[in-house]
């Protein structure tokens, strides 16, 4: 065994790592996300083979779209699409060190939107584990509805979002659906056994405000 002195001195054949930079925690919805690509999947007829997570740290919200390719055009149009025009542009961007995420483009569209694009350690995904752990429930949500031949997955994938995003979550106590819009979201369900809140519109801004 080597003492701690010995350890210190000897000579490392490589470059020393350099220091982790920490994430602050986010105080807004969708001010930190991670994203993440899963896949491949099965290909269907309308070329779909990958899934594209984003997930809010804050609320635990995802966002999912099912993409034919993985390539840098996909992805910057979803950022752009389905992230910024519709939550708003995120501060910081996490996501892992695969090629997509270290093209150019996606950089150019993180200064554009004025967020730091933060990659996770090397060897080490778990630092965007919130995203991992979302992908792992995706996947096994996915695979207890798609048929024998897996070819409607993607059919299935807002629905699936859309369960997951409206259940509780444990840690939390709230869903995350509520966490972003302040309200549970309306089911079918409910709409058949209709209840009218006794509350105005100014009730309701008063609510969201205090």
């Amino acid at each position: 065994m080597h003492c701690r002195e010995c350890q210190r001195r000897k000579s490392v054949p490589q470059k020393s790592p350099g220091l982790l930079i920490p994430i602050p925690p986010a105080s807004v919805p969708f001010q930190r996300v991670g994203i993440d690509l899963l896949g491949r999947f099965p290909r269907l007829t309308e070329g779909n083979e990958w899934i594209i997570v984003c997930t809010d740290y804050l609320s635990r919200f995802a966002v999912t779209k099912a993409l034919p390719t993985a390539e840098v055009e996909e992805v910057e149009k979803f950022i752009t699409e389905e992230i910024v025009l519709k939550h708003g542009a995120p501060r910081i961007i996490l996501n892992d060190r695969g090629k997509v995420f270290e093209s150019k483009l996606v950089t150019k569209l993180g200064q554009l939107c004025s967020s730091k694009h933060r990659k996770t350690t090397g060897y080490h995904p778990q630092t965007n584990g919130l995203t991992e752990r979302y992908n792992k429930t995706l996947a096994d949500m996915l695979s207890m509805y798609v048929d024998v031949e897996q070819t409607n997955w993607d059919e299935i994938l807002p629905f699936v979002t859309f369960a997951y995003n409206t259940a509780k979550q444990e840690t939390m106590g709230y869903t995350p659906f509520y966490l972003l819009h302040g309200r549970e979201a309306e089911t079918p369900l409910d709409n058949v056994f209709l209840y009218i809140a006794d509350e105005s519109e100014d009730d309701y801004v008063s609510r969201l405000i205090t």
